[in-house]
């Protein structure tokens, strides 16, 4: 649907041309990679979430950790490129600054999280998968 109008662009241009669809199969190609392309990267975010609850069945978590552990394996590589920290995490959980510390805290303790580089106020988390 992105690229509907280029479609009909290089369809037209094909029809009133000289009849070569070099072009417009070129223009095909390439979409249709492109759409294999994000199909692989959904699936690939489809099971790193499935693997990472498969491993966490029984880690006992709070409707807020589930909530926000879903937000981060959904936005892989997108929003938390750079991890999360507690002011995005009370953000997301509509919590207290010491909730969203005192629930990241226990995210690291159980695995689901683990701390990057820095501290103080900029601590930031990643989902630990794998």
């Amino acid at each position: 649907m992105a690229r509907r109008s280029a479609y009909y662009d290089y369809l037209e241009n094909t029809q009133k041309g000289s009849l070569d669809i070099t072009p417009w199969l070129l223009w095909f190609l390439d979409t249709l990679k492109e759409a294999l392309e994000q199909a692989l990267l959904r699936i690939d975010r489809v099971l790193v979430k499935a693997t990472f609850w498969q491993q966490h069945a029984t880690t006992v978590l709070n409707e807020r950790q589930i909530k926000v552990l879903n937000r981060l394996l959904d936005t892989a590589g997108e929003e938390f490129a750079q991890g999360i920290n507690a002011r995005k995490y009370q953000s997301l959980a509509k919590v207290s600054k010491a909730t969203a510390t005192r629930d990241l805290a226990e995210l690291v303790e159980k695995g689901c999280l683990s701390k990057l580089p820095g501290g103080g106020r900029s601590t930031r988390y990643s989902v630990e998968v794998g």
